[in-house]
């Protein structure tokens, strides 16, 4: 029989809680994969609200009055940042003696180790098995985020601490590993001999309205590429596992990791490029700010498989489209067969769109029909398309199983800052940024950096 638990949500009346996890619960709980629930325990620090207030709140996030749901919750008022506050949750957890806890913080960054140190602090009295979910990010810098482990394993074991990244719950990613290690097509032509250059990006047509206090202290890099991006180039360029083991696909991310070729803080300009979209400082009523809108990182692993082949990175708002894709551009073809067929063909890729769509798309080329045998092929492509379900489900699902193959590890979280933390320290000496213009493709700048590489950005 499975163990039986509760779940703890700090931030319980923010927007994650109830845009994401309420419902995410929700649709758990009608498949019934909540049924070893006893208790979700809310907390905030909003005054004067009651537990009616409360249920108003959840139903409407579900949209549904389903009371045998609703009547899994209780309401806890907790003011993060009051030791004495947490004297009132711990009095209603210890109503649960044997249950295993799992304790998540949808909370703002600041707010992390105020939580880690009072949770801690009482959880000393208790024997109960134990998990810590964390939301991104983890930590401000190398050093922040050093700091924060520090601090999470005086009080827990890495094997209770859950790093989330929701992008590594998302179908599409998934499926880079299953396409490449279920068809040995695709695993075979997967390295330097077949591979020219990969694109991983994450591009919206939205800016930061109504994200000022958290975006303007992050940035585009600190956003997305140091942590999602990273993650994502991770499972692409990894080898094999042993075996289907979250420790060894854990270690396969790593390794990775450490083979990313050091950027040196004067060769900055040379791998990276930033930018900030036109209005943005109207937009959000600052006077000045060189914070990035926009950000695009070149990166080389090198090892045997990926020597000399460019991992291009890159983030954006206010962008022409929303798009978030890898795509893999293979080689061209050799000269002679440009000679036979009289025409240059594209390159084959490999698309996977991880959103608005979820989908993976195939392109190459073939003989339009009717045309000669040495007719100039067509592109063509093949396509799949799967729905899209909630990233945040799979990854519930793993912290209840216990399964931390798509949660982030200690060192994982310490090398993907340690990988960017030049590109930081230069951007923030850097007084001059390139501003361009909302609903474009971005800066001028990202154009002619990979242009310089005689290569263009792509799109699905």
């Amino acid at each position: 029989m499975r163990k039986k638990f509760i779940i703890v949500i700090f931030g319980g009346l923010g927007d994650l809680a109830r845009n994401k996890i309420y419902p995410v619960l929700y649709s758990l709980y009608k498949k019934y994969r909540l049924v070893n629930c006893i208790k979700i325990i809310s907390t905030g620090r909003r005054p004067n609200i009651n537990k009616e207030e409360f249920y108003m709140i959840l139903k409407e996030s579900i949209k549904s009055e389903d009371k045998n749901f609703s009547a899994l919750f209780d309401f806890v008022k907790l003011d993060l940042e009051k030791p004495e506050d947490y004297i009132n949750l711990k009095n209603v957890i210890s109503n649960y003696k044997d249950e295993e806890y799992i304790f998540y913080l949808a909370t703002p960054p600041f707010t992390f180790e105020n939580i880690i140190k009072n949770l801690g602090e009482f959880l000393k009295d208790y024997p109960n098995k134990k998990k810590i979910v964390i939301e991104k990010p983890f930590g401000y810098d190398l050093e922040s985020a050093i700091k924060l482990n520090k601090l999470l394993k005086n009080y827990f074991k890495e094997d209770e601490i859950y790093r989330i990244d929701h992008f590594l719950g998302k179908e599409t990613v998934q499926n880079i590993f299953g396409l490449r290690f279920s068809n040995i097509i695709f695993e075979g032509i997967w390295n330097r001999n077949f591979i020219d250059h990969i694109q991983i990006s994450a591009l919206e047509d939205i800016g930061v309205e109504g994200r000022l206090g958290y975006y303007d202290k992050v940035g585009a890099l600190r956003d997305m590429i140091q942590n999602h991006l990273i993650q994502i180039l991770s499972i692409i360029a990894m080898e094999p596992p042993c075996c289907i083991d979250e420790k060894a696909i854990r270690d396969e991310k790593v390794k990775v990791l450490k083979s990313i070729r050091e950027i040196k803080y004067e060769e900055v300009p040379n791998f990276a490029v930033r930018g900030q979209y036109k209005g943005y400082l109207k937009d959000e009523n600052l006077n000045k700010s060189n914070t990035e809108t926009y950000a695009a990182v070149k990166f080389y692993i090198e090892n045997i498989r990926w020597d000399g082949i460019p991992f291009y990175l890159r983030t954006g708002k206010k962008l022409k489209k929303k798009e978030t894709s890898v795509i893999i551009v293979f080689r061209k073809i050799p000269g002679l067969f440009s000679k036979i067929l009289d025409c240059i063909p594209q390159e084959n890729i490999i698309g996977f769109k991880i959103a608005p769509e979820n989908k993976i798309v195939l392109n190459f080329q073939l003989r339009p029909l009717g045309g000669s045998i040495l007719s100039c092929p067509m592109p063509t492509s093949m396509e799949w398309s799967g729905p899209n379900i909630e990233a945040y489900e799979t990854l519930f699902l793993d912290i209840i199983e216990g399964d931390q193959t798509l949660f982030i590890r200690e060192d994982e979280i310490e090398k993907s800052w340690e990988i960017v933390q030049p590109i930081l320290d230069f951007w923030k000496n850097d007084p001059n940024i390139p501003i361009y213009e909302s609903y474009t493709y971005g800066p001028k700048e990202a154009e002619e950096f990979i242009r310089k590489d005689d290569r263009e950005w792509r799109y699905l």
